[in-house]
């Protein structure tokens, strides 16, 4: 967004923003300190707002007094002294009229650097937080498997699904199967609800490697998985509504196909 009470100014700046990366747009210019507020309390923030300090109605920092508006600023004026009041204003940079194509670019290139390290950082903290979360919680965040003679932990993220067959127990992910020493019965107990459900006296899967429903015979489910299984996923009729209703509190990107024709089996 940019702030700037000069229209032809305004506009310059924005034809070299957007020049400079195709992927950034200008989502609004306004003229005024008032219009500014009025906008910021209407609509969703930008990621990055261009803001003059002289405005018509009074200093660009009054825009931001008392509006919860986490934005960085880059500040443009054609004065010196507002430098350390810019900064104290979500202010990232300082750039003095005129403003020409190699100092914007440079100031562009510092907002791609502090959204990247920031977007780490957050995603870094989500992670440790969800961690905590689960140990809070009483549930696992790995599962111990036997690999090559060596006992490693797996990250209960990878997992696609947990099988049993013949008193031996595997853990699958996309790339890879390990044994366990448990029991179904046991690892069960240990892992968030919101994540795992017993298929079956076989299977335990994790809700991210669902990937179809179908209605199969006798009113049961049979679930297709993200990874090739031993055998068909089927849920029973019992456990069909209480799995429709674990999946629905499920917030996938794109919804499940909920197919209603038989089922098929390709070997």
């Amino acid at each position: 967004m940019i702030i700037e009470d000069e229209v032809k100014v305004a506009n310059e700046l924005k034809f070299m923003i957007e020049q400079s990366n195709s992927n950034f747009k200008v989502c609004s210019i306004l003229h005024s300190v008032l219009d500014a507020r009025v906008w910021l309390m209407n609509n969703k923030a930008p990621q990055l707002i261009f803001c003059d300090i002289h405005l018509k109605d009074g200093l660009g920092f009054e825009i931001f007094r008392n509006l919860p508006v986490v934005a960085p600023v880059i500040f443009c004026t054609s004065y010196h002294e507002y430098a350390l009041k810019a900064f104290e204003n979500n202010g990232i940079d300082y750039l003095i009229k005129p403003i020409d194509n190699a100092r914007l670019n440079r100031s562009l290139k510092k907002f791609l650097q502090l959204k990247e390290i920031f977007t780490e950082e957050n995603a870094l903290f989500n992670k440790r937080n969800s961690n905590a979360v689960s140990y809070m919680n009483g549930y696992k965040s790995s599962l111990l498997v036997y690999y090559q003679d060596k006992i490693i932990p797996i990250s209960l993220d990878k997992l696609d699904f947990i099988y049993y067959n013949n008193y031996h127990v595997t853990v699958h992910t996309q790339t890879a199967q390990y044994e366990t020493r448990d029991t179904l019965n046991n690892i069960i107990t240990t892992l968030n609800p919101r994540d795992f459900f017993r298929a079956n006296r076989q299977f335990i899967v994790h809700r991210k490697a669902v990937t179809s429903i179908q209605q199969y015979f006798g009113r049961k489910l049979l679930i297709g998985i993200s990874s090739p299984t031993p055998e068909p996923v089927i849920i029973s009729k019992a456990n069909s509504s209480e799995f429709l209703k674990w999946v629905e509190g499920v917030n996938y990107q794109t919804p499940l196909p909920l197919m209603l024709e038989n089922a098929r089996f390709i070997n």
